[in-house]
């Protein structure tokens, strides 16, 4: 047992480690990194806290994938870290909202400043203020295969000479490769006339006479030279790259990892812009330490920017973390400085052009894309489409200022608002006053069945009612990325957005020459929605019903078919929508490369709108029949046997048995199929998304992917959920209309 000055001792103890545990301020800090970068990374972490006692910083590596969504989620609400690593693309918009970033400037010297290059510097500056600290910088540049091409060239024009040579599309053999369709990789062309996305005063600017011959110099290269492979992607470009079928490819350091072991290879700055005489000058994209608003010690969070960022740190992140430090000073390190490859990116650094961190920029990317395919395909000229793009953005950008401006004017809820809840409360108080008995009754004599369901009930009101009550209010609303965290009250607007999407009969676009229809049209989406899903459910219901009376005789290797035949709807339809897309790659697909083998010519599937329809139909399709099949082979099987013996004995014909037994005894099972057919038809995002994309140019979208780039490409949220609801009713209008049907066919017969 203590005594009583032992227990006071130990008392006193216990409130000194208590109070030295608090003396400590925590920090949490978030990243990204993992491999190499994450290791390195944490181990400054370490050493930063083992070389004083004064902070402790709590390092949390962040799954890549949702590391913007839990950002965007925490921070606005006063949550999350207290600095964290990311890409400076975003800072415009988290500088306009005021809720996830802070300024640093009245804790960060002139000293700390000229570790990094001016262009970096801006990366992380807004509206004339310092939002953070750059960590590390990744840019495209030129690698060559060293077996192919010896010598970098110096401009252009000898580029292009160079790809010429090397070039062999019969063999599938390319002078030069890149995604040239993404805008990242076009900004190097775009910026190397002088231009870019916007002015000098931050407006919009895209169909500038810079950026139309940016674009021309594009179409150049691969309609006329021909140098560039068809429908190129990151991992087409990396595949052509170590198979020895690509002399030059335009990429970045995380590319580097994927080069195979014998691949001997280069990197060098890109050249000069012959026809303007400026270098070609990529996108860079810029990692930072940011600041949150809400951390609780700014000055020491701003001490670890800085000792994260210093010299040593960055030699460490450059040798061991494999990364291109932001402090260049790094550079001089005698590992890094006899990096050929390290030097190269360096090199190119002094030329590229941050991405503009302007919150309108998140609006310019895929737009931007679904222009350049359209140009370099020939589905449209330069300079029109670059006008039709402006014209477009401007009226997006309206759309979202407007919402912005609204969401800033301080709003008080509106007094009849109030009557909603009341109403509800009213309506539920009425309802348990008139089946408040009955309700009573059921629960006494079902009780165990009521606690069964419960479970489900509880669900189905988490997943299902409650995200579509709030769909449904926030479809009332104007809510974009601007104002998505003011009070919802300010963002009503009634019927606005029903109102967009219904009366918009402007199925045609632009002008004279210019004129062509508005794939963004709600009507020409419906037709494009209706064709597929009738097509798709003829197609797959006839065929599964063939191949279901062919199995249902007793055939040899009947049981091998089967299994064969319900393989694809085994293999997720996310993978067998991009193994299909593979198969139609227009040069290096499989369905072209049998084409031409039995001399034919290679068709453009994604180049018209038949044809990329026809993608997407053939991929629903061979997905959809094992289901149907499946079902039919089951109903077959329930048909009793003696009505077609019966038949055959009256002298009955097999179409008269199809006509007479077997169509109206399938009916039971063919009608529920076809409605959930229908229904999953209708809304099969993966396939359109992951085959053709909705090509060209949006044409072939159907509404639910139509939703999904309104909500996540154009970032209308509200816009988007009304489109949603449109959707509902009409698949609500459907099923009721089916409903009614069955009925009538169940009295017939």
């Amino acid at each position: 047992m203590l005594r009583p000055v032992h227990f006071l001792r130990l008392l006193i103890l216990l409130m000194m480690c208590a109070g030295q545990a608090n003396a400590s301020e925590i920090l949490n800090l978030w990243h990204g990194y993992r491999g190499a970068e994450r290791a390195a990374f944490e181990q400054l972490i370490d050493d930063y806290n083992r070389s004083q006692s004064d902070v402790q910083v709590k390092a949390l590596a962040v799954p890549f994938g949702g590391y913007a969504d839990k950002l965007s989620a925490a921070l606005p609400r006063g949550q999350g870290p207290d600095l964290f690593v990311f890409a400076h693309d975003r800072l415009g918009g988290w500088a306009s909202a005021g809720h996830t970033v802070a300024p640093i400037d009245h804790y960060v010297g002139d000293g700390v400043l000229r570790r990094f290059p001016p262009n970096l510097i801006a990366a992380m500056t807004f509206g004339g203020e310092l939002y953070g600290l750059p960590l590390a910088f990744k840019s495209p540049a030129l690698i060559l295969n060293t077996d192919l091409v010896q010598t970098a060239p110096v401009s252009t024009d000898a580029m292009v000479a160079e790809a010429r040579r090397h070039t062999d599309r019969k063999a599938g053999r390319f002078g030069l490769a890149y995604s040239y369709t993404e805008p990242f990789f076009h900004g190097a062309l775009m910026n190397s006339f002088g231009a870019g996305p916007f002015d000098r005063a931050g407006n919009l600017d895209l169909d500038n006479r810079a950026n139309i011959e940016s674009v021309e110099m594009l179409v150049h290269w691969v309609r006329d030279e021909r140098i560039l492979p068809d429908e190129p992607s990151s991992t087409l470009v990396t595949s052509l790259f170590n198979q020895g079928r690509a002399a030059m490819v335009i990429s970045g350091p995380w590319m580097l990892g994927e080069i195979a072991p014998g691949v001997n290879y280069r990197v060098v700055p890109l050249p000069v812009n012959s026809q303007s005489g400026l270098p070609l000058a990529p996108w860079v994209a810029v990692e930072g330490l940011f600041l949150s608003p809400w951390s609780k010690h700014p000055a020491a969070a701003v001490a670890v920017m800085d000792y994260l960022t210093s010299r040593s740190a960055a030699e460490k992140m450059g040798i061991e973390g494999g990364q291109l430090p932001a402090n260049i000073s790094a550079f001089e390190h005698p590992r890094i400085a006899t990096d050929d490859t390290a030097m190269a990116f360096r090199r190119q650094l002094e030329v590229a052009v941050p991405i503009p961190n302007l919150p309108a920029m998140t609006l310019v990317w895929v737009p931007l894309e679904n222009a350049l395919k359209k140009v370099v395909k020939g589905a449209a000229q330069p300079e029109a489409e670059m006008h039709q793009l402006q014209r477009q953005l401007s009226l997006d950008l309206a759309r979202l200022e407007r919402s912005r401006t609204r969401g800033n004017i301080p709003a008080q809820m509106p007094a009849w608002l109030w009557l909603v809840p009341l109403a509800l409360v009213l309506l539920a108080l009425w309802a348990w006053r008139r089946y408040r008995k009955p309700l009573a009754a059921g629960w006494q004599a079902n009780r165990t069945a009521y606690l069964y369901v419960l479970p489900a009930m509880l669900g189905m009101l988490v997943l299902v009612f409650f995200p579509l009550l709030y769909g449904l209010l926030l479809s009332f609303t104007d809510t974009t990325v601007f104002n998505e965290y003011t009070p919802l009250w300010s963002r009503f607007v009634g019927l606005d957005n029903y109102a967009a999407i219904l009366g918009d009969f402007h199925l045609w676009r632009g002008q004279g020459s210019d004129r062509s229809i508005d794939f963004d049209n709600f009507y020409w989406t419906l037709l494009i929605t209706i064709l597929w899903t009738a097509s798709n459910v003829t197609l797959a219901v006839g065929l599964a019903l063939v191949l279901a009376l062919a199995l249902d005789k007793p055939i040899f290797g009947r049981a091998w078919f089967r299994l064969v035949l319900i393989l694809p709807w085994a293999i997720p339809n996310y993978i067998t929508a991009l193994v299909w897309k593979g198969m139609f790659h227009p040069q290096f697909g499989v369905i072209n490369q049998a084409l031409q083998v039995l001399g034919m010519a290679p068709v453009a599937w994604f180049d018209s709108i038949g044809a990329s329809f026809f993608t997407g139909l053939v991929t629903n399709v061979w997905l959809s029949i094992p289901f149907m099949m499946v079902v039919i082979l089951g109903g077959l099987q329930s048909i009793p046997r003696e009505l077609y013996e019966v038949a055959r004995v009256e002298g009955a014909g097999r179409w008269f048995q199809f006509r007479s037994i077997t169509l109206p005894l399938l009916k039971p099972v063919l009608i529920p199929a076809v409605i959930l057919s229908v229904v999953w038809t209708f809304n099969m995002f993966n396939v359109i998304y992951l085959v053709s994309d909705g090509a060209p140019a949006g044409a072939n979208d159907i509404l639910i992917t139509k939703a999904f780039r309104i909500g996540f490409e154009k970032y209308q949220y509200a816009y988007a959920a009304a489109y949603s609801m449109v959707i509902l009713a009409l698949l609500f209008c459907y099923a009721l209309w089916q409903m009614r049907l069955s009925r009538t066919l169940e009295v017939a017969r």
